[in-house]
């Protein structure tokens, strides 16, 4: 190894460290190795942040989900790509995408290593619908193939065949990582379209498993389920929904359900379906703090989100007070009229309570950042 690359290896071990001081975790190897061999990757649609600008908060919120941990920016959309850390060593976490504007997150992949797969998948296909440049298509393959050399990715997603519409490119996408929770969702949507509803479910019910935090597959089981008459079961899942956070629940818009269907928030569409088919619901749904709230107050009012918080606090249910914390968080942080202050203090507290020192220590940063703009 020449001198050059010597220092910046080494550069990027500080860098990296420095990094992992700042999430308090270890990174993923495939992360490490990644900036180990740049400064600057990008592997399209995903323009990776420095590390630098990572340590200094880049792609951080004021009212921000505290695990998330953002990386990258989608140079399409515009939108951010994170890790969603969980209780999971750090190669096992699942990448998300932060949807700034409607602030909503959503799943992108299962792990780091699936997600440079997708991107390699994605930039092809967006390449291909695009249009012929040789010149860029030229720069962009010799990019893809240098990267697969050095993180020893399957050669066929570099020279296979490129998906001819966006269907096939979701079972392509589902065929590299089988826990891709919405190319679950969009082919099971396919699948809806197609009569096969069975077979839709199916895919549904594979996201649930995929992405158990993902409101919006337990939102399209309880689609099919109303289709088909069984409220109960349509019950089920609208209720499974009321129990995600706020933040990871998308809009109806996001899945190809016919165009009669209500274009509105999934979590809205959820709580109505909750309020009108009351007679369906359980003796523990009916028991829980959360129906009250969803069935017959201001589920959007940060003040309510927050009271419910202290009641489940109250009860030990500490899962539950966090997840209402977050939701009455992400309801008031962009409205200058009110002052969550008190909320951080209740999640800070809560956090170290848990002995969760990383939540804490980002939700102290992300405190100090600027309120976002309404």
């Amino acid at each position: 190894m020449s001198q050059h690359n010597e220092r910046r290896v080494e550069r990027a071990t500080r860098e990296l460290k420095r990094v992992e001081q700042f999430w308090q975790t270890t990174l993923p190897t495939s992360f490490r190795e990644l900036y180990t061999h740049y400064t600057c990757p990008f592997v399209a649609p995903c323009e990776f942040f420095t590390l630098r600008a990572i340590v200094q908060g880049t792609g951080r919120e004021f009212g921000m989900l505290p695990s998330f941990l953002p990386f990258g920016l989608d140079i399409d959309e515009g939108g951010i790509y994170g890790f969603y850390a969980t209780d999971e060593p750090s190669d096992l976490w699942p990448v998300l995408y932060w949807e700034a504007d409607e602030m909503f997150l959503r799943p992108v992949s299962s792990d780091f290593d699936a997600f440079l797969r997708r991107c390699v998948l994605v930039g092809r296909y967006q390449t291909e619908m695009q249009g012929p440049d040789d010149t860029a298509d030229a720069d962009a393959e010799q990019d893809r193939r240098e990267l697969a050399r050095i993180l020893d990715l399957p050669e066929d997603l570099i020279t296979g065949p490129v998906p001819g519409n966006d269907t096939l490119l979701y079972e392509r996408l589902i065929a590299s990582d089988p826990m891709d929770a919405v190319s679950l969702c969009h082919v099971g949507c396919a699948r809806l379209a197609w009569g096969r509803r069975e077979r839709a479910l199916d895919y549904f019910h594979r996201a649930c498993e995929a992405a158990p935090y993902f409101g919006d597959a337990l939102y399209l089981v309880a689609y099919v389920h109303l289709e088909q008459e069984n409220y109960a079961r349509a019950v089920q899942g609208w209720w499974g929904v009321v129990q995600r956070l706020l933040l990871l629940c998308t809009r109806t818009y996001a899945w190809d359900l016919g165009a009669d269907h209500p274009e509105a928030d999934i979590y809205e569409v959820a709580a109505d379906g909750l309020s009108q088919l009351t007679e369906h619901a359980t003796p523990d749904m009916l028991a829980s703090p959360l129906w009250r709230v969803i069935t017959q107050e201001e589920p959007y009012d940060p003040d309510v989100r927050e009271q419910l918080g202290n009641t489940l606090l109250g009860l030990g249910d500490l899962a539950g007070a966090e997840r209402e914390y977050l939701n009455a968080l992400s309801l008031c942080a962009a409205d200058a009229s009110r002052q969550p202050d008190r909320l951080y203090d209740a999640l800070i507290a809560l956090y170290e309570r848990c002995a969760r020192h990383r939540e804490s220590a980002l939700a102290q940063f992300d405190r100090t950042l600027p309120r976002p703009a309404v």
